[in-house]
C-alpha cells in the first residue's frame, strides 16, 4: 500500500488490494476489443451475421454508488441518488467515444421503504431522460437479513454504440498531448468510506452551512451534490467540434489509477498542481485540511475538481477552451518514469 492509499485505507477501503485480486482473478479473461483489459468500459464487437453494423461495437458498463448511499439515507437526501448511479456509467461509458442509449437498475434492501424507493427510482429515471440513456428495466430485490432496515444498495448497467473511426481509445496517445480537465460537481459517488470516517472522527455538523465557490450551502447538501453528466462534452465530441484522442473518467482510485488507464504503454502523465487551486477544487482543500491529508493522499482518493480529463493534440487546446470556458489545462502527457502520475 502506498502513502498515497493509507487515509483510504484506514476507512476500511484497501484499493491496492482489491485491484490486485481482480487482475489475478481476470488474468485469462482477455477483452474482445480494442480497449485495454481494465479500461472504463469493454466494447464487444458485432457479430458477423449482424452485417448491416459492419465495424459497430457495443461498449457495456456497470458501477454503484458505494457507501454515499449510508450518507443519503442519514441526511435524508436520496432525491438525486439515482442520477449518481446513471453518471458513473454513462461517463465510463463515453470515454470510448459512444453514444450510451440503454440502462439498466439493480435496486436491492431488507424491506423495500416505499417513499424511499420512489424518491431513487424517480431520480434514475430523471437523470436518464437527461443523457438520453432510457431506463429499459431492472430488478428489484427485498433480501432481509442482508440489509439492515432502512439500507439499500444500487447497481446500474449501461449500454452504448460505436463506430470503430470513432472509437477513443488510449494506444493514439503520446508524449507532448495536452491533458484539459472538465470540473465535477463535488465529490461524485467516490471515496465516501474515507469521508463518512472523517465526518465522524472530526464530530462535523452536516448542517452547518459552508461557501466554496462563491455559494453557500450545509454541508450535507456539499457533500450529496450528485455526479455530473458529461453529456455535453461526449456531444461536442461526436458532433466533431472539439478533437481529442481519449477521454480519463476520475472516480474511485484518483488521479493516480484513472488516469493512465486513458494513456499508451510507455507514456506517464505531469499534472500541474496549480490547476488544483480552482475555485471548484476549494471543497477539496477544506476536506483535505479536516482530514489532514496531503495533496497527493487527496488526489488518490477525490477527483480534486475534475471529473473528466480529455487527452488532446496542442492545436485543439484552444478551441476546446472556448466551448467549454470552464475547462483549464491540468497537465501533459510525458515518457512514462518511475511512476506513471508524477504532481508538480
Amino acid at each position: 500500500m502506498t502513502t498515497n492509499q493509507e487515509k483510504y485505507k484506514s476507512a476500511g477501503v484497501d484499493a491496492e488490494h482489491a485491484g490486485d485480486l481482480i487482475r489475478g482473478l481476470m488474468a485469462d479473461a482477455g477483452a474482445t476489443g480494442p480497449l485495454p483489459r481494465d479500461y472504463y468500459c469493454q466494447l464487444l464487437p458485432l457479430p458477423d451475421w449482424m452485417a448491416a453494423h459492419h465495424g459497430s461495437y457495443l461498449a457495456l458498463g456497470t458501477d454503484g454508488v458505494g457507501t454515499k448511499l449510508l450518507l443519503g439515507t442519514q441526511t435524508g437526501l436520496l432525491n438525486c441518488i439515482g442520477q449518481d448511479l446513471v453518471a458513473m456509467v454513462y461517463n465510463d461509458l463515453i470515454t470510448c467515444g459512444g453514444q450510451p442509449f440503454a440502462f439498466l437498475d439493480y435496486y436491492a434492501a431488507g424491506k423495500l421503504d416505499a417513499d424511499q424507493y420512489a424518491a431513487v427510482i424517480r431520480s434514475i429515471r430523471a437523470a436518464c431522460d437527461a443523457c438520453d440513456m432510457p431506463l429499459l428495466g431492472g430488478e428489484t430485490a427485498e433480501m432481509p437479513g442482508l440489509y439492515r432496515v432502512g439500507e439499500f444498495d444500487l447497481a446500474g448497467f449501461g449500454v452504448a454504440g460505436v463506430r470503430e473511426p470513432e472509437i477513443l481509445a488510449p494506444v493514439r496517445t503520446m508524449p507532448g498531448d495536452v491533458l484539459v480537465g472538465f470540473p465535477s460537481s463535488g465529490f461524485h459517488s467516490n471515496g465516501y468510506s474515507l469521508i463518512r470516517k472523517v465526518i465522524s472522527e472530526k464530530k462535523l455538523d452536516l448542517d452547518a452551512e459552508h461557501t466554496f465557490n462563491g455559494a453557500t450551502r450545509a454541508l450535507k447538501s456539499w457533500l450529496m451534490e450528485p455526479t455530473r453528466l458529461y453529456t455535453d462534452v461526449i456531444a461536442a465530441i461526436r458532433a466533431g467540434d472539439i478533437d481529442v484522442i481519449a477521454l480519463a473518467h476520475i472516480t474511485g482510485g484518483g488521479w493516480f489509477e484513472n488516469l493512465p488507464r486513458a494513456l499508451a504503454e510507455g507514456c506517464g502523465a505531469r499534472l500541474d498542481g496549480r490547476a488544483f487551486d480552482a475555485p471548484h477544487s476549494a471543497l477539496f482543500h477544506w476536506f483535505a485540511d479536516v482530514a489532514a491529508m496531503s495533496r497527493e493522499e487527496m488526489l488518490a482518493t477525490f477527483n480534486g475538481g475534475y471529473g473528466l480529463v480529455a487527452v488532446c493534440r496542442p492545436p485543439a487546446v484552444d478551441n476546446i477552451l472556448e466551448i467549454f470556458p470552464d475547462a483549464q489545462v491540468v497537465g501533459e502527457v510525458v515518457e512514462r518514469g518511475a511512476g506513471r502520475v508524477a504532481v508538480t
